[in-house]
């Protein structure tokens, strides 16, 4: 079996986005539009967001990640590389302004007004 072209990929997006909405389709979407954003080259294109180093001097990882909340997001990023989260965040959310254009817009209407 050959990887998809790009006529392909654009179809099986319209194809989704035509469907109700579900968690899985949604995965689904993300990846597909990374893989056309691949083929096209555009995330080449599109520079990596440069983190600022976190402080490490707060107390253990349960009082750093109680300052903010216990969900399981956070217990989940408690440890990690801030700078492999935010690329990951990065492209997430960039797939959410694709897929659900309002979720989106709400997203970054509450993180200009934090």
């Amino acid at each position: 079996m050959s990887a998809p072209n790009l006529k392909e990929l654009d179809w099986a997006i319209s194809e989704l986005e035509s469907q109700e909405s579900s968690e899985s389709r949604y995965m689904l979407l993300a990846a597909l539009y990374t893989c056309r954003n691949e083929m096209l080259g555009l995330t080449a294109l599109q520079p990596q967001p440069q983190i600022a180093a976190y402080s490490e001097t707060a107390g253990p990882i349960e009082e750093r990640v109680g300052r903010y909340g216990n969900s399981d997001f956070l217990k989940a990023v408690a440890d990690k590389d801030p700078a492999k989260i935010w690329a990951i965040l990065d492209d997430f959310v960039g797939s959410l302004s694709l897929v659900n254009r309002r979720a989106y817009d709400h997203l970054v209407e509450r993180l200009e007004n934090a």
